[in-house]
């Protein structure tokens, strides 16, 4: 297996790759490149200086503006020209440069483009220099009154060996001060992030019995407080979903154990009474043994939802000829029982679904409507109607007593029952509309319920035409 390190050991590795991959490329451009950023710098300086000066030429303060641009810039200026009021030589090396050095310095820069020249070749230099410094010399030509005027700038260029050499040897005492305070630096931080981790962790692994405590958590940012949150709300899921089995349980247990109730004992009196051997007994044992069927199928069809194994056969039909052919299914028994049971149908439309499935839907909404319906006067419509454009409404309505609005959000979980005491018990499984919610998802079809306690419920779920 794979070794794994701690986050704050990750944590701590990552700042310190970082910071010396930081420390070793500023070592490397401060070493291999300052001595071409110094000169590259100083080049541009004098080039500004010597513009500088070739604009004062002429100017009544000639001499006073150069020698303040000559200290504040620390450079040597000279301007030379055949008009005595034009020259000036400050005091530096650029005085001892004679006239025949002048006018090849002057030639040369005549022959450029754009009537300036940098000299930086110090070997070249030294050929005219009286003292074999190394400088960088500035050299403009400008006419003025018909005078051609040479402005020259220089400047010493210092050697920066001794201070590479410094920089090499400040720089591993401050690599070596970034290293400790960026180890402590790391150590705060994974101790900040890690604390409220190491309390979530220990927490959540309570959650498999659901005793996630929030408050033991101490956060420090909003996305802790989210995660937190978020555990707390599966904690929430998870007691939720243990009272639901228990629930479960006890529902199925109930709707196995009445039909299967009367069919052992309608059998045992056939079998001990030959006189009550009537078609209605046998009747009963049947239609129990059908709910029996039913609760199993839906406890499959359930299974196989999860499993997504659950596969859709679609077809195109008729709608109005669906919801016929429903209604047809409950017509008799709603007038044995007194039940009013109306068929009201738009114009007839091709749907393309799996019609085995969409009846089971359909036969869930019913018995839901035939279980909580206990008016004198009972009314269950099944009906269509064009809600837009090729959208029709399907709709099963009673007028029997309601879901309270509490538990109007609650009704399509899976082992959700409003009636905890079963007190009726007429046709189904008691988990018709969680499977109904499981068919008309997989369709991909809208689908709700509107209820007002003690006068109606509606079921409904929206179609499009093929």
């Amino acid at each position: 297996m794979k070794r794994k390190f701690s986050l704050r050991s990750q944590l701590v590795f990552i700042l310190l790759a970082f910071v010396v991959a930081v420390m070793g490329l500023v070592y490397f451009v401060q070493t291999t490149f300052l001595d071409d950023f110094y000169k590259a710098n100083k080049a541009k300086s004098l080039q500004s200086v010597g513009t500088s000066v070739s604009s004062l030429v002429g100017e009544s303060d000639f001499e006073e503006m150069i020698e303040h641009l000559s200290m504040s810039n620390e450079v040597c200026v000279r301007v030379v020209s055949n008009r005595e009021e034009l020259n000036y030589s400050g005091p530096c090396t650029l005085r001892s440069i004679d006239n025949t050095t002048i006018n090849m310095i002057a030639g040369e820069v005549n022959e450029t483009e754009k009537k300036e020249k940098l000299f930086d070749d110090f070997h070249y230099q030294r050929h005219f220099l009286e003292k074999p410094e190394d400088v960088y010399i500035f050299a403009k030509l400008l006419t003025y009154n018909d005078e051609m005027v040479l402005v020259m700038v220089s400047s010493g260029i210092t050697p920066l060996n001794t201070t590479i050499s410094t920089i090499k040897s400040q720089y591993l005492l401050i690599l070596g001060v970034i290293i400790a305070m960026t180890v402590i630096l790391a150590l705060i931080l994974s101790r900040y992030i890690l604390n409220p981790i190491k309390q979530i962790n220990s927490e959540s692994r309570n959650l498999s019995r659901g005793e996630y405590d929030p408050e033991k958590v101490r956060t420090v940012s909003k996305e802790f407080d989210e995660l937190n949150e978020t555990l707390e709300n599966a904690n929430e899921d998870i007691l939720m979903a243990e009272k639901a089995k228990k629930e479960l349980l006890g529902n199925v247990s109930h709707d196995l154990r009445t039909p299967l109730t009367m069919i052992v004992g309608y059998g045992e009196m056939i079998r001990d009474l030959p006189e009550e051997n009537t078609e209605e007994n046998i009747n009963v044992i049947i239609d129990e043994a059908k709910r029996l069927s039913t609760l199993v199928d839906d406890l499959i069809d359930i299974s196989k939802m999860d499993a997504i194994r659950l596969e859709l056969n679609k077809e195109k039909v008729s709608l109005n000829e669906l919801l016929n052919d429903v209604y047809k299914q409950y017509e008799k028994y709603c007038q044995n029982q007194g039940i009013d049971l109306e068929l009201k149908l738009d114009e007839d439309i091709e749907v393309e679904i799996d019609v085995k499935r969409i009846k089971q839907v359909l036969y869930n909404f019913v018995n839901n409507a035939l279980n909580y319906n206990n008016k004198e006067k009972q009314l269950i419509r099944i009906s269509s109607e064009k809600k837009d454009g090729n959208t029709y409404r399907v709709t099963v309505y009673d007028n029997g007593e309601g879901i309270e609005e509490k538990d109007l959000s609650r009704i399509w979980d899976r082992y959700y029952k409003v009636d905890k005491e079963h007190k009726r018990h007429h046709i189904g499984s008691g988990i018709g509309l969680s499977l109904a919610r499981e068919l008309l998802e997989a369709h991909g079809l809208e689908y709700g319920v509107e209820s007002k306690k003690g006068e109606y419920t509606s079921f409904f779920f929206d179609v499009n035409q093929a």
